[in-house]
């Protein structure tokens, strides 16, 4: 090879670099439009303004019904509509004149905590994520981890947001009958569940709520949490079968006898999952079972994921596993649950069998835990 040759490889090398960085580059940019929009609707949904637009308005209107500035108001309502958020329902040259509102899509994903298509949790999440991040650096220099409330209101009350759709629409009328097991054990006399991390509660909610002589226990570690729960609970009329408390650990059930246990998206942030699955083992009633729903990693690690892995990275780095580092001697499994794991905390905990639940979900796997 002469030195000419040589010098056009890596010239062609160059070239080929260059246009690698330069898609890169590229990604980056979309990235940074994605979380400045996100950041956006994250300010409509903690202003009302989602909610001001449930009829067409100006600028004006829109600004007396969310008590917002009208100057900040216009300016959001173009940059929604920019963006495809916001629809323009009359337009004007006048920007005053100009009136807005929501598509049915739109408003089910920005306008409908109830929705199945609700995306406010997402903002909220994003917003409590960025919110908390010097103390994620704080906690990734120090070597520590987070609790889960020290990642504020946002992150908590998304969380909870996030799988409520679910939780109302799915998991009586459809998860529930995919598990024929667990299900005639809710439906006995007297049955009673434990929901292990139960968040603000609208799983327990909902347990609750499946059958008329069920009672549900939920616990948390979170006080704030189910301190929300509570009044949930006392909102949905179900306060006298829904009974929340704080835990002191992941190992604090109580003694009482349950048929049914559930870990619902809360197994993979425990910094002591073992101990928990083992203490929930030893609260069951002789053929009682545990259910756990957890994410849906990949079976192995393989770069260039799809884009549920990458999302469940991402979670990982800023809040999963930080949370689950939180405590002195912690697993740290974060959010990238994979099957093995769940597989080798059930056999350390002394469970007999771990199988896959045949649920169909886009985020979540299931299974059923035999003692």
């Amino acid at each position: 090879m002469t030195a000419v040759d040589a010098a056009a490889e890596v010239g062609e090398l160059d070239a080929a670099v260059a246009e690698q960085a330069g898609e890169l580059v590229e990604r980056l940019f979309g990235h940074t439009i994605a979380t400045l929009e996100m950041a956006t609707i994250w300010l409509g949904t903690r202003l009302g303004l989602y909610d001001a637009l449930a009829a067409p308005g100006t600028a004006a209107e829109v600004a007396q019904r969310s008590g917002v500035l009208e100057r900040y108001v216009r300016e959001w309502l173009e940059q929604q509509a920019i963006a495809g958020l916001v629809s323009v329902v009359e337009p004007a040259t006048d920007p005053d004149a100009r009136t807005f509102g929501l598509s049915a899509p739109q408003r089910l994903v920005l306008a409908d905590a109830s929705s199945p298509f609700s995306g406010g949790s997402l903002a909220l999440l994003s917003g409590g994520c960025g919110a908390a991040l010097p103390h994620v650096l704080e906690a990734w220099r120090a070597g520590t981890g987070m609790s889960f409330g020290a990642y504020g209101d946002d992150v908590r009350e998304g969380q909870g947001l996030f799988n409520k759709g679910d939780y109302d629409e799915r998991l009586v009328q459809d998860w529930l009958p995919a598990l024929p097991e667990v299900d005639a054990l809710l439906s006995r006399d007297g049955a009673r569940a434990l929901d292990v991390g139960c968040g603000v509660g609208w799983s327990t909610i909902a347990l609750a709520g499946a059958r008329a002589g069920l009672s549900a226990v939920g616990v948390d570690l979170d006080e704030a949490s189910v301190m929300d729960a509570r009044a949930n609970a006392v909102d949905a009329g179900l306060a006298d079968r829904a009974r929340f408390e704080v835990a002191a650990s992941d190992a604090d059930h109580g003694t009482s006898a349950y048929d049914v246990a559930f870990f619902f998206e809360s197994l993979h942030d425990m910094a002591h999952p073992i101990e928990a699955l083992t203490a929930v083992r030893r609260a069951l009633r002789p053929d009682g079972r545990v259910v756990v729903m957890d994410e849906r990693a990949e079976e192995e690690f393989a770069p260039d994921g799809s884009p549920l892995e990458r999302l469940l990275g991402a979670c990982s780095v800023l809040h999963c596993l930080p949370v689950g580092l939180a405590e002195p001697g912690s697993a740290g499994t974060g959010a990238m649950f994979r099957p093995s794991t769940m597989r080798a905390y059930a056999e350390a905990a002394g469970f007999s069998e771990v199988r896959t639940a045949p649920i169909e979900h886009d985020f979540m796997r299931f299974y059923v835990l035999v003692p």
